[in-house]
């Protein structure tokens, strides 16, 4: 699976109806980046409706998932591909690339076919109506991570939850840190809500880092008063590519928090998979085997000292006491790992 939003099917019907509280705003007034088939909230200035609003249900969640900064080995974004397959998406609107992309980084792509160029496939947000057949409807809000606009596309999707009354909030993301793929990755939560925190498990770390767009919106929405779960798995930071059991870990908290039942069995067959090609490309490279073995003492360590302090079999949060210089460089490690394999298929 691929981190990318899909187009979605048009409404079949059968969802629950809630009355527009807004209005939708004719394309063209004062609405900045509208097109000839959008229209916005009043109160919004950017997000441009596909579709009004009531055709979304009761108590609907927002869950937001961006490509980027914080979807280390695809885990958020195949996350939100799973619940896309999961649950058929309605496309209810989108946020203007030009006001949110640098083109320049996030360039479109397009295919030449014979010298006929084909319509340039522009980077873009978008917001999509899942409905579960248990559980509350979600509004997932996905796509690569903007560069430009943060602040603004915050107060466009609080006032969006505030139209359809959307209370709660929840973040699907990933990011790298020491911890061996030979063992369970470990997620944490960020939240303002302390019960939250306790039960799913918070970092124990304090620290200042820079800011995604996806932990810049969560703060902002707490701000506004929602209720905000941030779910971050860590995983190997020496590993390249998918890592598809960030996703599946991502998907088992959304299910229990959310009580949104996913099948879970392709996932685990990717799990199998790219477990086994990592075995290979460790056992493959003494470096890389050296340091899944120390990454492995520290885990398990850390593991026991928790078991003992609490009586918990929580997984540990992945940080340890290693040391700058304990840590080789993720990228080194990962060259390698490639090197290895391309080897093998040469």
């Amino acid at each position: 699976m691929r981190g990318r939003v899909r187009p979605a099917p048009t409404p079949s019907g059968g969802v629950g109806h809630r009355p527009l509280t807004g209005r939708l705003r004719p394309p063209g007034e004062g609405a900045p980046g509208s097109t000839a088939d959008a229209g916005t909230v009043a109160d919004m200035d950017l997000l441009q409706l596909d579709l009004p609003l009531d055709l979304v249900g009761d108590e609907p969640v927002l869950v937001v998932a961006f490509d980027g900064w914080t979807d280390a080995g695809e885990g958020g974004t195949a996350a939100a591909d799973a619940l896309r397959d999961a649950f058929a998406p309605t496309r209810l609107g989108a946020f203007p690339s030009d006001a949110l992309y640098d083109y320049r980084d996030r360039r479109p792509t397009l295919a030449i076919d014979q010298g006929v160029l084909s319509r340039a496939d522009w980077p873009e947000v978008v917001v999509e109506l899942l409905t579960p057949p248990s559980g509350p409807p979600l509004l997932l809000v996905g796509g690569p991570e903007p560069d430009f606009a943060w602040r603004t596309l915050a107060r466009d999707l609080t006032s969006l939850a505030r139209e359809v009354g959307a209370t709660r909030y929840v973040g699907l993301g990933s990011v790298p840190g020491p911890i061996p793929h030979t063992r369970p990755v470990h997620l944490i939560a960020t939240s303002n809500d302390t019960e939250l925190l306790e039960r799913i498990g918070r970092p124990h770390e304090q620290v200042i880092v820079p800011a995604s767009c996806q932990v810049a919106l969560e703060a902002e929405f707490a701000e506004a008063g929602l209720q905000t779960l941030g779910l971050w798995v860590r995983i190997p930071h020496y590993v390249a590519g998918e890592y598809p059991e960030a996703a599946r870990a991502l998907l088992e908290q959304l299910s229990i928090h959310l009580g949104t039942p996913v099948d879970l069995s392709e996932l685990d067959t990717d799990i199998e998979e790219n477990r086994a090609r990592l075995d290979v490309a460790a056992h493959g490279s003494q470096e890389v085997r050296e340091h899944v073995a120390q990454l492995e003492r520290l885990y398990d360590a850390e593991a026991e000292a928790e078991r003992l302090a609490t009586g918990s079999e929580r997984i540990p949060d992945g940080l340890g006491a290693l040391s700058e210089e304990q840590v080789p460089s993720a990228d080194a490690l990962a060259a390698e790992i490639e090197r290895f394999l391309q080897g093998r298929k040469e």
